[in-house]
């Protein structure tokens, strides 16, 4: 108890007139709610609810209220300085209702789908994981009209949104600084901005801004020449980059990132760094760098929160009479 008293004084900060709340499933555990819908109900509008680390998913969650939701990250046994506590907050699926429009959440893990109903989210520094032929990923607006989303600095299997023509449109949609095993595809009403992003396999938008982003599968359908787009530096395997200003093609992707091969033991975000003399270094707008670790909002090694975390905490078992109990803590801010 004392490392999680600790944890969350320096993990908070709240808005003013807003209230901070505790879950965590674990039993041994005595924190505000021992699960998420526990705590969306008790909570009122502009909270923040801190999701604890545990070795127990969290299941199925629906977001109805415009909450601020702040997990401890993911990966965080592979990267340094991370969290004291190795443990994720981890769902299953999880729907962010019409209800909930406006709400925030970061640093979390999801094993399937996760569904945005609602308009001006911000959804950063998550997990959507899963095999792509199994359908996990991002789904936007798939059962009514969203505007201003914001899904930044995430690690995903795809991204899509009202892709079918029955679908809704989503509108000012912002995909920046994601890691993306699979695909960006949107309905063709839809209006995006994608920009730094590191992508697999297709990205299938119309009416959208495309720009230094890093499309590394050469065999993939890369970038779709549609209605509306522009495309301005980025970088593709494939032979040919898209129409527009600064476009490369034929990029061996082993020459663009730290450790493509998966020989250098980085770690599973790490290694989609730029390497030393990289292509992609300067090659963006304004001479920014291009990918996920460039641009105005830098992707995050292992998702963490930008509030203070502790990663590392010695806590003796017992103390003296003449020593007390000492206690060393090392807390690092995080942007």
């Amino acid at each position: 108890m004392k490392k999680f008293t600790v944890f969350m004084l320096c993990f908070g900060f709240i808005a003013a007139n807003a209230t901070s709340w505790r879950v965590n499933n674990n039993p041994a555990i005595d924190a505000d709610f021992a699960t998420f819908q526990a705590a969306v109900a008790g909570a009122s509008a502009g909270d923040t609810i801190y999701m604890e680390g545990s070795n127990f998913s969290y299941g199925a969650g629906v977001l109805t209220k415009p909450l601020v939701l702040i997990g401890p990250g993911y990966f965080l046994t592979e990267n340094d300085s991370t969290q004291v506590s190795n443990l994720e907050a981890n769902f299953t699926s999880f729907v962010i209702d019409s209800t909930a429009s406006g709400c925030r959440v970061y640093g979390c893990e999801f094993d399937d789908n996760v569904e945005i109903n609602g308009s001006n989210v911000i959804f950063a520094r998550n997990w959507v994981y899963g095999e792509f032929s199994s359908g996990q990923g991002i789904n936007v607006g798939e059962e009514n009209e969203v505007i201003n989303v914001s899904i930044i600095q995430n690690f995903c299997n795809k991204i899509e949104g009202g892709y079918y023509s029955y679908d809704p449109a989503a509108h000012n949609i912002l995909i920046a600084n994601n890691i993306i095993a699979g695909v960006i595809r949107f309905h063709s009403l839809s209006t995006l901005v994608i920009t730094n992003n590191v992508i697999k396999s297709e990205v299938n938008v119309y009416n959208s801004i495309i720009k230094n982003n890093i499309h590394h599968y050469s065999t993939g359908f890369g970038f779709k020449v549609n209605t509306g787009n522009v495309f301005e530096y980025n970088l593709t395997s494939k032979l040919t980059p898209p129409p527009g200003t600064g476009n490369i093609g034929d990029i061996a992707p082993i020459d663009v990132f730290a450790d493509f091969n998966e020989s250098l033991g980085f770690s599973t975000d790490g290694k989609w760094q730029l390497k030393a003399g990289s292509p992609a270094i300067g090659a963006g707008e304004n001479g920014a760098d291009c990918g996920a670790f460039g641009g105005t909002s830098p992707y995050v090694l292992s998702g963490l929160p930008a509030v203070p975390h502790i990663y590392q905490a010695i806590v003796p078992t017992s103390g003296s009479a003449a020593s007390g109990l000492p206690v060393i803590i090392k807390v690092k801010s995080q942007n």
